[in-house]
């Protein structure tokens, strides 16, 4: 039998001791396994628009939860997405899965380092939207223009933060009254061209033509109250669990935009 020249007998050997190298490759060049974090870790890195809340078109009624599994890659991107629940939930799930995909999170944190995650989240599913059928002329927003926007977040049972809060032209107010760590009333200095801004986002969401309250038939739940005026033209929308009933999602988009402009974490949770 014919044996390899010395020159392929090398480079066989060679092929050889790179297939080994590989297999032996040190555990501290492997891919290394997601790190494993909990909703409450998850929910701190939400990176906004980032909604839970979905309307489906052939939901009718009440609410159905989907939990979770993500993959989160270093740079923060939804790498993959397993849904858990019963038969008849996972049915909806390639209806919201391209929206779950496209989240975004503020990349998780190792030893100063981002690594991948695997981490709990969920979807509550509720009804279509109940837009508006009828138009209502928005005040015009003029530079000048004096603007109130104002929220207020209560609740009848349970610990969730109760506290209202203003944000004008003329600056923020912000009254805390229960579950909140700096209870009582404070204000702030806001810059009245960022006030104005938002005002341009609610009449953009077409919120003069909103319904005036969108109340599910639940009990034990928040109760929030956002209203606006432009130049003294008033508009409030009531939303108790409002989604459950068709509330167009930007109504709480607009909640949550107060909310930041106010910064009343500072006044809900206390300085870091």
């Amino acid at each position: 039998m014919n044996r390899p020249t010395l020159e392929v007998a090398g480079l066989l050997f060679l092929s050889g001791f790179l297939t080994v190298a590989a297999q032996e490759k040190p555990a501290s060049l492997a891919p290394s396994a997601p790190v494993l974090l909990d909703y409450d870790q998850a929910y701190q890195h939400e990176l906004k628009p980032h909604r839970n809340t979905i309307p489906v078109q052939d939901f009718h009624s009440g609410e159905d939860q989907i939990g979770l599994v993500l993959i989160v890659s270093p740079s923060g991107d939804v790498m993959s997405a397993m849904a858990n629940g019963d038969a008849n939930t996972r049915s909806y799930w390639p209806k919201v899965k391209e929206q779950v995909l496209g989240w975004k999170f503020a990349p998780f944190m190792v030893d100063g380092k981002p690594v991948t995650a695997k981490v709990e989240e969920y979807v509550d599913l509720v009804p279509p939207e109940r837009l508006p059928t009828t138009h209502v002329a928005p005040p015009e927003l003029r530079p000048n223009s004096q603007v109130t926007i104002s929220l207020e977040r209560s609740v009848r049972y349970g610990r969730c933060p109760t506290y209202s809060v203003t944000v004008s032209t003329k600056g923020v107010v912000f009254d805390g009254e229960k579950y909140v760590a700096i209870p009582g009333k404070h204000t702030a200095m806001v810059d009245p061209v960022a006030v104005r801004a938002l005002a341009a986002r609610f009449i953009s969401a077409d919120f003069y033509s909103m319904a005036s309250n969108y109340h599910a038939s639940v009990t034990d739940n928040p109760e929030y109250r956002l209203s606006i005026s432009i130049d003294g033209q008033k508009k409030q929308v009531d939303d108790y669990v409002g989604q459950r009933v068709g509330m167009p999602a930007v109504i709480k988009d607009l909640e949550d935009a107060v909310d930041d402009l106010a910064d009343t974490q500072r006044w809900i949770k206390g300085p870091a």
